[in-house]
């Protein structure tokens, strides 16, 4: 009885060496913990890690399209406000970020970052934020904000998005290498192509053409029950940091300033397109930003998944 007994612990305590070695190996997220300042004006970022492989590490960081951090704040649930901004990094893991003007509610924030070895990670949170009246002291030239339909007064499928300026965004979809036709419920797990066009009240397309942070176009997808968030770009879902670690000499990455992308601007199309994979059933949101005349234009469109 006591063989068995001792049996029994000893094999206890193995399973449990081995659960405790298998779950140092599995991927676990950054951990994001938002705090605001005494005023509210300014939005303090700690991301801290859980503990996961040791190499991991909060100092190695690269610029992606000239910043550390890529921060989505949209407010939930009626994702009708979207904020792409850019904190500063104060200490390895500590961001700040002064806050543009904005009203109250519940925000879920993503922050996008990207490690010297070109691992990308999206840590996750969500912060009550009070109304502000007063736009940031000093924003960054790349941040902006948009104010968007309510998901409950969105039309789902809609093939043209009128910005508050007149100009419009239209939106196609299709496979690869087929026809774009106007958007209509897609299949899960399939590889889609998203094509978004920019024109001017005139329905033309604008002469002032420019690129955003070093491309046509930056897209957000975001799956309305927040299962999903992705930040896409005309190559995909790849970091752009990663993208150019796998195209340029390594030596050339810590000074990286996506300089060598930007287009004339004669050349610039009004046109841009991401190749895409829905990942389950469901309804989604795709935030679409473009950039003509030194404004940032910010459209969203929704489609189901099915």
């Amino acid at each position: 009885m006591l063989v068995c007994l001792g049996w029994v612990l000893l094999c206890n305590h193995w399973w449990r060496v081995e659960i405790a070695r298998y779950g140092s190996t599995i991927y676990k997220p950054l951990t994001l913990q938002p705090t605001l300042s005494a005023d509210g004006s300014v939005l303090h970022l700690a991301i801290v890690d859980p503990g996961w492989m040791s190499q991991r590490r909060l100092d190695d960081l690269v610029p992606d399209h000239d910043h550390l951090m890529h921060l989505y704040v949209i407010r939930e649930p009626a994702m009708d406000v979207v904020m792409h901004l850019h904190p500063q990094q104060m200490a390895p893991g500590q961001f700040d970020l002064e806050l543009p003007a904005m009203p109250a509610g519940r925000y879920t924030l993503f922050a996008d970052i990207v490690h010297a070895d070109g691992f990308p990670e999206t840590a996750v949170a969500t912060l009550d934020l009070p109304a502000k009246s007063t736009p940031a002291a000093s924003p960054d030239a790349d941040d902006s904000t948009g104010v968007v339909p309510a998901l409950d007064d969105a039309k789902p499928d809609a093939s043209t998005y009128t910005l508050p300026d007149n100009y419009t965004i239209n939106f196609a979809m299709g496979a690869p290498g087929q026809p774009l036709h106007a958007p209509a419920p897609v299949a899960a797990a399939q590889p889609v192509i998203l094509q978004f066009t920019l024109l001017d009240p005139q329905g033309s397309a604008p002469a002032d053409m420019q690129n955003y942070m070093g491309m046509l176009g930056h897209a957000a997808i975001l799956k309305t029950d927040g299962t999903v968030f992705a930040h896409i770009h005309p190559e995909g879902s790849i970091a752009m940091a990663a993208y150019m670690m796998v195209n340029h000499a390594p030596d050339a990455i810590a000074g990286m300033d996506m300089s060598g992308m930007q287009m004339p601007a004669e050349k610039l199309a009004n046109v841009v397109e991401f190749p895409y994979g829905f990942p389950t059933v469901g309804r989604y949101r795709i935030i679409i930003q473009m950039k003509h005349g030194g404004k940032i234009e910010t459209g969203a469109f929704d489609l189901t998944v099915q």
